[in-house]
């Protein structure tokens, strides 16, 4: 039984968005990571949030991972042009919260699960 997958299907989270969107329900059954990856149509900064949950319909909440200096961080990351970032140690679902911070271009997001 290999339940070891190094990565999974890529989803569409968010399709040209142009306002802060929460994204459906994404499953990372079977991995640990995720891969998100954000397309813009100009230099705007949009910020991206994990949230998670253990049940597809359960209550997602924000998820934080530990960094180098031994504390805690929220999993998000603010940028203003298309980016890969990984994000490690993530529940069974999760869903991506795309923030708006400056008006004027649209967002593409996809995920892919991936064993990190």
């Amino acid at each position: 039984m290999d339940k070891f997958k190094a990565k999974g299907a890529v989803t569409l989270a968010h399709s040209a968005i142009a306002a802060t969107a929460t994204s459906a329900a994404i499953s990372c059954e079977g991995y640990n990571g995720i891969l998100v990856d954000v397309e813009f149509s100009g230099a705007q900064n949009w910020t991206f949030k994990v949230q998670g949950s253990t049940l597809e319909n359960g209550t997602y909440k924000d998820l934080y991972e530990m960094v180098n200096t031994g504390t805690m961080t929220l999993m998000s990351y603010q940028c203003n042009a298309s980016r890969i970032f990984i994000f490690k140690g993530v529940p069974h679902w999760v869903k991506i919260v795309a923030t708006e911070d400056v008006n004027g271009v649209s967002v593409t997001v996809r995920v892919q699960p991936i064993n990190v």
